[in-house]
């Protein structure tokens, strides 16, 4: 039997102060001194503060002389009044977040709201807020009360600290119907809403629940209430000595969980009661498949032997020991470690008893696989090998399967490489009655992939420049690793140049800056840049070109309406259709084919929209009309013949 204690437990900060106080006044005092009612509800505590010279008064009138310890659920008003008027020393031991309600319902009452208080009419801590609340307030403790007000102007609301805030919110959205205006006030304590959430959830993970704490606590018999709507068996008590053996019968694990008002030493008490009735238990029976807890007491290079109450110690194999077998003992276990062990044979030929720590690891796994996958909480397994269709693997002394498919964000080939290595995955199928567990590492790297998404998408901005390592190549651009995400650029943002396949500007493998360009958070995409980080060779070049200027250049592609001429990296022009002939023609084909080499003039720069326009015909034209110049001067004897033959070439073109 495995006992649990709750993580949130026990005294609140609310009691543990009044108890504090208490007992500084008892140390420092010599006079007489008394609680305003028990001080918590405790009967232990409470006996154990009178056998310190502390007393219970039920009201004020019992007080004459002395102090008077106001306990942690608060009095009103009228109670402060009265003990001043009779000269007694006044400790006000009331709770911080009671003393907060009381402050609440008093300013709510005094602003014209009609003041509702959620909890427990009887209880002393409401009695309290009560007596701060004016004149009329309401007491409700459920949705039906709640139904029955009628409307009010103006309500003003405040809780009993220990109040489920379950029941707190159902109980609202009611009374937001009977009123035109509300003010709400969450005097709930915060570590009351966590002692509950606690014992539920250790309800739900054992099969009997101890609640510990004063029968007359209402936040203790609140927490029974909630273990018990679990369906698990569950029993209150105040003090160790109300447990019963039979309680615990064929129980595996047991939980523990107390009151606000239970103090530590009672907890222990109980806890430590518990484990002696399983101790005795377990010494009456010593049976074959029983699982017990044992201590190691000796640690040998092929055996391990435990203590685990018995006439004789156990003893447990190598082979017994772990999965997989360890070489030696001791890389499993050392000595003064508690363990749990399944006994194999409490009767042995050799005296001693035979125990199985593997088996009881195994029994232990499955119930911890069934939560890591329910809770989708991370496993760390070890690789023993690869095997056909995955891998084989140790998680948590049990042998599981990792598909090809769940071992990475892409396939992997070589599933041999991971053998021996220790990786981190969750559980996507567990099947105890078939020892079957299905392990997925894809699927904790993709949840890793999709929150660091997130933090990069809520950190970048388009217009960021970033870090990245060239993953692959596509036809259309090249993948980047931006550090967990990937981005794309485009082929015609890797280059000012145009290029035909990426592999001519980066190679995978590769490590770039880039520009963000595009940030799309629904679907998830990243567009890069690589060649905005770098200055645009179009204006450095453009600078060197004027309108009228003659230069070469190479035909790139050619259109219906005309062709693309490249004057150099990264600077290209366009020679409309009319000007690549002096005669018309329906297609740029029929003058010019790509990579064909050019003389061309500029007929004008546009360097706002990066647009050259050039001149085909016009290149051609003034060439010949230096031809013809030329001629002129070297043959003067022609006179006005070739003039009148050639003039056209000195027409404008129009």
């Amino acid at each position: 039997m495995k006992i649990q204690l709750a993580e949130h437990m026990g005294f609140c900060f609310g009691v543990k102060r009044a108890i504090d106080l208490a007992q500084e006044n008892a140390n420092d005092h010599t006079g007489k001194i008394y609680t305003l009612g028990p001080l918590i509800h405790n009967p232990q505590v409470v006996s154990r503060l009178s056998r310190q010279g502390i007393a219970v008064a039920e009201n004020i009138d019992a007080i004459n002389q002395g102090t008077v310890i106001i306990r942690s659920h608060g009095v009103g008003p009228e109670v402060y009044r009265r003990a001043e008027a009779k000269g007694l020393t006044i400790v006000d031991a009331t709770c911080p977040h009671v003393k907060k309600a009381q402050q609440a319902a008093a300013r709510l009452a005094a602003s014209g709201y009609q003041v509702i208080i959620l909890g427990d009419a009887d209880h002393p801590e409401v009695k309290s807020i009560i007596a701060w609340a004016g004149s009329d307030p309401i007491v409700i403790g459920s949705e039906e009360q709640a139904a029955e007000l009628p409307v009010f102007p103006k309500l003003g609301v405040v809780a009993q600290t220990t109040f489920s805030i379950e029941l707190f919110d159902c109980i609202l959205a009611v009374l937001q119907t009977k009123c035109q205006e509300i003010q709400i006030d969450r005097t709930i304590c915060t570590a009351t809403d966590m002692r509950q959430q606690t014992a539920r959830k250790l309800a739900g993970q054992v099969d009997v629940m101890v609640v510990v704490g004063g029968k007359n606590s209402a936040n203790t018999t609140h927490l029974a209430d909630l273990c018990r709507q679990t369906g698990v068996k569950t029993y209150h008590i105040e003090t160790a000595s109300e447990l019963k053996q039979h309680w615990f019968e064929g129980a595996r694990q047991v939980g523990i969980t107390a009151g606000a008002s239970t103090p530590q030493w009672i907890i222990e008490e109980v806890y430590t009661t518990m484990q002696q009735m399983e101790q005795d238990d377990r010494l009456k029976r010593l049976e074959p498949g029983m699982l017990i807890q044992g201590t190691v007491v000796d640690v040998r290079q092929d055996e391990v032997f435990v203590d685990v109450g018995y006439k004789a110690e156990g003893i447990i194999a190598l082979s017994e020991l772990a999965f997989p077998a360890p070489a030696k003992a001791s890389d499993a276990v050392e000595k003064g470690q508690v363990i749990d062990v399944v006994v194999l044979d409490a009767n042995s030929a050799e005296g001693s008893v035979k125990l199985s720590k593997v088996q009881a690891d195994k029994q232990v796994a499955w119930t911890k696989l069934e939560e890591a996958l329910r809770e989708n909480r991370t496993l760390e397994a070890k690789v023993l090998g690869a095997i056909k269709g995955g891998l084989s693997v140790a998680v948590l002394g049990i042998r599981g399967f990792m598909p090809a498919s769940q071992v990475d964000l892409k396939y992997t080939e070589n599933l041999s490489e991971y053998a021996g290595q220790t990786i981190q995955c969750l559980a996507i199928e567990v099947v105890p009655e078939k020892s079957k567990v299905v392990l997925s590492r894809r699927a904790l790297l993709e949840a890793e992939k999709e929150r660091l998404g997130k933090e990069l998408f809520a950190k970048w901005k388009v217009g960021d420049q970033v870090h990245g390592t060239v993953t692959r190549l596509a036809d259309f651009g090249a993948f980047v690793d931006l550090g967990g995400i990937e981005g794309l650029i485009h082929i015609s943002d890797l280059s000012w140049q145009r290029v035909k396949s990426p592999s001519e500007v980066v190679n995978a493998g590769d490590a770039v800056q880039v520009i963000i360009v595009k940030l799309d958070s629904e679907n998830k995409r990243i567009g890069l840049s690589l060649k905005q980080t770098m200055p645009d060779p179009w204006f450095t070049a453009a600078e060197e070109y004027r309108e009228g200027m003659t230069v070469s250049g190479v035909i790139t592609r050619t259109s219906k309406f005309g062709a693309f001429a490249e004057l150099k990296a990264g600077v290209e022009g366009l020679i409309h259709i009319s000007e690549l002939t002096d005669h018309r023609i329906n297609d740029a084909k029929e003058a010019v084919t790509a990579g064909q080499k050019v003389t061309v003039k500029i007929l004008g720069v546009d360097k706002k929209n990066k647009k050259i326009s050039l001149s085909l015909n016009q290149a051609k034209q003034d060439e010949e009309r230096a031809d013809y110049s030329r001629f002129i001067k070297e043959e003067t004897g022609l006179g006005v013949t070739i003039g009148d033959k050639l003039g056209y070439l000195f027409k404008h073109n129009d």
